[in-house]
């Protein structure tokens, strides 16, 4: 039994992405950090998310969250219907 389904059994690829990376436009901040939009918004004509992210700039990451501009922010996208054959231990 393989562990992805047949093409006419597939998942369909999501509309919307919940995945994101981060990438603040601030000062000393490194490459993307990975994120989760919880909340989409639409304020003053422009949308922005409410992301919860890893901060990986100190040496210890920490978890953050806040609105995001839609420039702050780009899609994680993957295929939903490819797994691993194997658990990671």
């Amino acid at each position: 039994m393989s562990a992805n389904p047949p093409k006419n059994d597939a998942w369909p690829q999501p509309r919307r992405w919940l995945h994101v990376w981060v990438h603040r436009q601030r000062r000393n901040y490194p490459p993307p950090m990975p994120g989760l939009v919880l909340k989409w918004e639409l304020h003053k004509g422009r949308w922005r998310a409410w992301v919860i992210w890893v901060d990986t700039t100190y040496p210890h990451p920490e978890i953050r969250h806040a609105w995001l501009s839609v420039d702050e922010i780009r899609p994680a996208k993957s295929n939903i219907n490819v797994w691993n054959d194997r658990r990671r231990r």
